[in-house]
């Protein structure tokens, strides 16, 4: 397993992998499948420009990803947002989202002094490794999100200090 930053040329396989996830695991997600398809080619390379994206290979295969978002202006841009947090199931369990996560804290430090991000909080492995690396609930937010057969999911929301 190797990492790096995704960039322009890493969209196709980058939205690919968003929808496959997506797909395999509605409930763990906020958007569904069609919501990233509706997203262009030109506007998903821009993401990956203007983001700091992370991507997992398993060979040349794309196998995981997340990113992180800074944010801007005089009030918030002492914060970054980790988002998109996905690894094929095949790779759990192989370390690659310690590396992932260690990448992308190690990235944020030194320009942010918190990160935050959301889960489904009924994700509670999702939510076991967040807490392993130092994030904590601050808030819940009941019926964020709302699946097809008319289900709600909660959003937990967590926030890890750097400085």
């Amino acid at each position: 397993m190797t990492l790096r930053r995704l960039d322009a040329s890493d969209a196709e396989a980058f939205q690919r992998l968003r929808i496959e996830a997506f797909r395999l695991e509605p409930q763990a997600f906020r958007y569904a499948p069609e919501d990233e398809a509706a997203i262009g080619a030109a506007e998903a390379a821009a993401r990956l420009e203007r983001d700091f994206v992370l991507g997992v290979f398993a060979g040349r295969e794309l196998s995981g990803a997340a990113g992180l978002t800074f944010f801007t202006g005089a009030k918030l841009r002492h914060k970054a947002l980790l988002w998109g947090m996905y690894l094929r199931a095949a790779d759990r369990g192989s370390g690659a989202a310690d590396r992932l996560m260690a990448a992308l804290l190690a990235h944020a430090s030194g320009r942010a002094e918190l990160v935050t991000l959301t889960v489904i909080d009924q994700n509670a492995r999702a939510k076991r490794f967040y807490e392993r690396w130092g994030f904590e609930t601050y808030g819940v937010e009941r019926g964020s999100v709302k699946l097809e057969d008319g289900a709600y999911l909660d959003e937990a929301l967590m926030a890890r200090r750097l400085a």
